[in-house]
């Protein structure tokens, strides 16, 4: 064995010495070359022409088609009043094209139709040559009653690529519906919160409508919520009706149910201050974090979850996942409370609407702002996006500690849970609302009426609806 070893050392020492020989005879050759494009890319509007019109159309400005935009600005008088645009695509470049994809969005009001027809997502445009298709605006003949929103806005987004042989299955344009919260908005006029005195009761100040604040909100983004007596805030989602509380700062949509589902006590037990939480950490120990972290379900929290299990699973992909608080940070302007074991403990939201009536929607703590484990903030321990109401944003619809409001959105008449701690003092109290309306706190262990609480993502689209009771923003499922 060892003789083999050496004989191929050798054999590689010569191949070296070969390959060194052979290196003196080399000879370098070089390639020289140029390219260039002679292709273009340029498919454009040029021309969008009027087909026919009723007398109750009026044009308000010339329309225009050029580059990768077409206009028009028209208004109709009376159900069924209409008018058809003829518009015109041309490829003016050198290679061929293929439609790969077809956006169309409308907002406003449900008495305005459009219709999009002779394009088609996978309709080739050859280079040099042009296409037409038309898009026909109608008042719904079958409308009765002038609706509150008459500024309608169509969109149309058409994703022309190169045509190299792609598989693209041929479809019709669709025409989506609004989003939730661009109907939101359009729907109401919009009021600034500057002036509100939140110790007053909308009942007492008058105060109703959709309000808009940037103050003691997350990272000072604006919130957009519904107080008073507002009678436009229904929503129908997975068979359920709603009420729209406001629309969160990143945008999703926060609801609660109409009506209550069923009841509970908040915890079963409430001899320790573990016991004010949705969740809750370790009972009777001398320490504020083991008490409350996050590790058991408060006896609501198993209420919700079941409830969502049997009524929203089937529509997880429409809820967001923004977060709840249950605050449980210490009301420190008196100095009361230790916030474990059986300490006397007033609790953030104590302070700020039973002594300041001061709201706010920012939560104080990390740890107290419920998520589940998919979301990039709060203290993801959620099973389920699903929790109640805060005190604060009661406040903020209307509601006042301990002064009567029968007529804000939020009040049905019944006895029901908030997930806000108020205190703890020989037992755990927590903010709940009564029959007239009025902010309130009791034991944790009573039971009262449930009333679940989530939030849809921001880009829901509604399929009808004017958010009245009668006829409520139905949301699209399919």
């Amino acid at each position: 064995m060892r003789e083999k070893k050496i004989i191929i050392g050798v054999m590689c020492s010569l191949i070296c010495i070969m390959a060194i020989a052979f290196a003196a005879f080399s000879t370098t050759l070089n390639i020289n070359g140029t390219s260039s494009i002679e292709s273009n890319w340029k498919v454009v509007f040029t021309n969008i022409q009027e087909l026919s019109k009723t007398n109750g159309v009026t044009i308000n400005n010339t329309p225009t088609a050029s580059g990768t935009t077409a206009t028009f600005d028209v208004s109709l008088e009376s159900p069924g009043d209409a008018i058809e645009y003829q518009i015109t695509v041309e490829n003016q470049g050198t290679l061929d094209a293929i439609i790969e994809d077809i956006n169309a969005s409308e907002t406003g009001s449900d008495a305005i139709k459009f219709e999009i027809s002779n394009i088609r997502i996978g309709d080739i445009l050859l280079k040099q040559e042009s296409t037409t298709f038309k898009i026909k605006i109608s008042y719904d003949e079958s409308i009765t009653s002038q609706p509150s929103v008459i500024n309608n806005k169509l969109t149309v987004n058409i994703d022309y690529a190169q045509n190299i042989g792609q598989e693209i299955t041929p479809s019709d344009p669709e025409i989506k519906g609004p989003t939730l919260a661009e109907k939101i908005l359009q729907d109401n006029t919009l009021q600034s919160d500057t002036n509100i005195d939140f110790s007053k009761t909308s009942e007492e100040d008058g105060t109703k409508g959709l309000y808009y604040t940037n103050t003691n909100t997350e990272d000072r983004k604006t919130v957009y919520y519904y107080r008073g007596a507002v009678e436009n805030n229904y929503v129908n989602f997975a068979g359920v009706s709603w009420r729209i509380v406001r629309i969160n700062e990143d945008g999703s949509i926060r609801l609660i149910t109409q009506e209550n589902t069923r009841s509970s006590a908040f915890n079963g037990t409430g001899n320790d201050n573990a016991y004010i939480g949705y969740m809750y950490g370790t009972a009777y120990t001398n320490s504020y974090s083991t008490t409350h972290t996050n590790t058991n379900n408060s006896t609501i929290k198993t209420v919700l979850d079941t409830w969502y299990e049997e009524n929203l699973l089937g529509y997880a992909s429409y809820i967001a996942d923004s977060g709840f608080c249950g605050d449980r940070s210490i009301y420190s302007e008196e100095g009361t409370g230790l916030g474990y074991g059986y300490n006397d403990t007033s609790y953030g939201s104590y302070g700020r609407l039973n002594k300041n009536k001061m709201p706010q929607f920012s939560c104080p703590q990390n740890n107290d702002l419920y998520t589940t484990n998919s979301s990039d903030k709060g203290n993801q321990v959620l099973d389920y996006p699903i929790a109640l109401l805060t005190i604060d944003e009661i406040a903020y619809a209307g509601g006042v500690s301990a002064v009567s409001n029968q007529s804000y959105f939020l009040n049905n008449n019944t006895y029901w849970w908030t997930m806000s701690p108020f205190s703890f003092a020989s037992d755990a109290w927590l903010w709940r609302i009564n029959p007239d309306g009025y902010l309130d706190f009791d034991r944790s262990a009573y039971s009262y009426s449930v009333r679940p609480v989530i939030n849809l993502k921001s880009y829901v689209e509604i399929t009808q609806g004017d958010g009245t009771s009668s006829n409520p923003y139905v949301i699209k499922t399919n």
